[in-house]
């Protein structure tokens, strides 16, 4: 299993195609779950069980995920490291852009 974002009751061709893979089981479980248990985590901590995001939740999304990239820059090394801090900015650049219209909502999980 892998944990993705997707736009819940997409509405047209960009809304079907969006997807932003964030991770695998297995490296979530490793990586991302203690790094948002030590940082005290709110939204990274609810991607395993999967969560709707809206539009005004970004902000709080994107603060944590420079968090994690601090995290993952002093505590990880070599292609676990670059393999998440591609994922964060992934994110980081792409989650904003799904909520093109008023009502989207995001689930991640």
């Amino acid at each position: 299993m892998s944990i993705s974002a997707f736009i819940i009751d997409p509405e047209d061709e960009f809304e079907r195609s969006f997807m932003l893979p964030v991770a695998t089981e297995a490296f979530y479980k490793m990586y991302w779950e203690p790094a948002a248990e030590e940082l005290g985590l709110q939204w990274t901590a609810l991607f395993q069980g999967g969560t709707d995001v809206e539009s005004e939740d970004v902000p709080s999304i994107l603060k944590e995920i420079s968090l994690l990239k601090d995290w993952v820059a002093s505590k990880m090394s070599g292609d676990a490291q670059e393999h998440m801090l591609r994922r964060l900015e992934l994110l980081e650049r792409e989650l904003p852009g799904a909520f093109r219209r008023g009502g989207a909502v995001v689930y991640i999980g």
